[in-house]
């Protein structure tokens, strides 16, 4: 039995007959007949039965295929990953992450520990995109956020570690009518205009589902803004909009939330199949190290 008389298996069953499956592999169907009987006799038993308009799967043949499936599928991506990782070579460390994270400080921390080594750093607007390209070996460790109605799934193939879970706060400009105040109330700002993010960005569907959740629907005016252009419209506007507690912005006071559900997870995500997943205990603290350091407004933040 070889890898590539699994692949006839799945062809026959994806074509349901012996005939279109011949036709699909362009060879003759009394070949593929004399094949499929051949394998089928490896297996110690009928994985087809036939009919006249076709074949169906058997209870051996269903086992058999659900198997084949995640093996060739497993053994395409080792292809496709190998490949990668030659067409790379020694081209030292690559890191990435979600715009909007910490990057910045992944790469310090990585630079300090090894100074020696080249490295390459990537950012990606989504957090799907940043976990594929780290499972697929083209980059070697990276930051994502995920929000509580959006969260990751992380493959098999990648290692991670919390970072810090952070509290949403609202900035509003200088002299705007809730300056003087500590702290805010989301329901508060029903009657205002908002900066917000992208609609299929996960922060967007946490502020829409909070202010839902407190009887209204933000009016939302400036769309697909970074942080700082953000900062920009807030001062220039007089609109309001949610930063994370990563840095300080002139002109624009931040607000704590009373009862705050706004809120989003920074982690750390690795290859684990390359040389640094051996030092994660290492780039994780100093990470931690240096977020605390950068972060103006710790209080503000929650267990990672």
């Amino acid at each position: 039995m070889e890898l590539r008389h699994l692949h006839v298996v799945l062809t026959v069953a994806r074509a349901g007959s012996i005939s279109r499956a011949a036709s699909q592999m362009k060879i003759a169907q009394a070949g593929l007949t004399a094949q499929v009987r051949r394998i089928e006799a490896s297996f110690g038993g009928p994985l087809f039965l036939r009919r006249t308009d076709g074949v169906e799967l058997t209870e051996l043949g269903r086992h058999v295929v659900l198997r084949a499936e995640d093996l060739v599928d497993r053994f395409d991506d080792l292809v496709v990953t190998a490949h990668k990782l030659a067409a790379r070579g020694d081209s030292g460390i690559r890191l990435g992450g979600v715009a909007g994270s910490p990057t910045a400080l992944l790469v310090g921390v990585v630079r300090k520990m090894l100074p020696g080594v080249a490295q390459t750093t990537r950012v990606e607007r989504g957090g799907d995109a940043v976990l594929e390209l780290v499972r697929t070996g083209e980059l070697d460790l990276a930051l994502v956020v995920e929000f509580p109605n959006s969260r990751l799934r992380f493959p098999a193939a990648i290692g991670w570690r919390g970072v810090a879970t952070e509290r949403m706060l609202i900035g509003v400009p200088v002299g705007h009518r809730l300056s003087g105040r500590s702290e805010v109330l989301l329901s508060e700002l029903a009657g205002e205009e908002w900066v917000v993010p992208d609609e299929n960005h996960g922060g967007r569907l946490n502020l829409d589902s909070a202010c839902a959740a407190v009887g209204f629907t933000p009016r939302c005016t400036h769309f697909g803004v970074d942080p700082v252009a953000a900062a920009d419209l807030v001062r220039s506007t007089g609109a309001v909009a949610g930063f994370f507690p990563d840095r300080d912005l002139p002109g624009v006071l931040l607000k704590p939330i009373i009862g705050n559900p706004l809120h989003r997870r920074i982690t750390l995500v690795w290859n684990t199949d390359v040389d640094i997943a051996a030092h994660m205990d290492e780039v994780h603290a100093g990470l931690l190290r240096a977020y605390r350091e950068r972060t103006p407004h710790a209080d503000h933040l929650l267990a990672s």
